[in-house]
């Protein structure tokens, strides 16, 4: 029987000491980060459309920007390992003229842009990792059309990226530099 007794308190013993050493929680909340998979295949950006018109010296111009994915560029590598489709990005703009009598319709420049247009201003080293990810019409300034693109990571989690600005003068000269401007610069202009 006093064996009995000596095992019994040698059990409770055991159940007190280990529940002493239990690690006390520090209240923190802690999620696991889900693993993102490489795509199986190639991946491509969805194709875009965007016409607007704008008024450049009084005359209307018409400003349209077609995105697509083009399959015969190189691929471009993603950080997570997958593979993406670079794009090739249309910019025309058209001025016309409505006297009333007759409507005309003249094209005042036409591009179709590649990330390589923008190799005078990315790291060679980044520009072969990443794709051209868009073009936006920013803004009409004086005589210059003003648009933004962006040259980065294809991958859609990321938001790496390299800023440039497009000026396109009232006679279709065009100008490409680095944009230098803070997010909080672009909503006070």
């Amino acid at each position: 029987m006093k064996s009995l007794q000596v095992l019994f308190i040698a059990a409770v013993a055991a159940v007190a000491f280990s529940a002493c050493g239990e690690k006390k929680s520090t209240g923190d909340i802690i999620a696991k980060k889900q693993v993102e998979k490489a795509p199986s295949g190639p991946v491509k950006m969805q194709d875009s459309r965007f016409m607007e018109e704008v008024k450049v010296k009084g005359q209307s111009c018409y400003v349209n920007i077609v995105r697509r994915a083009d399959m015969s560029l190189p691929m471009v590598p993603g950080d997570d390992g997958g593979k993406y489709y670079d794009n090739v990005i249309d910019v025309t703009i058209e001025t016309h003229k409505d006297d009333g009598t007759a409507y005309e319709s003249k094209p005042l420049f036409q591009k179709t842009f590649t990330k390589q247009d923008f190799a005078s201003h990315v790291n060679a080293k980044y520009l072969e990792k990443s794709a051209l990810l868009g073009i936006v019409f920013d803004r009409v300034d004086g005589d210059n059309i003003i648009f933004a693109a962006s040259v980065g990571e294809p991958d859609v989690l990321s938001d790496e990226y390299v800023p440039l600005l497009i000026t396109i003068s009232h006679t279709g000269n065009m100008t490409i530099t680095k944009d230098t401007r803070l997010d909080s610069d672009v909503e006070n202009n």
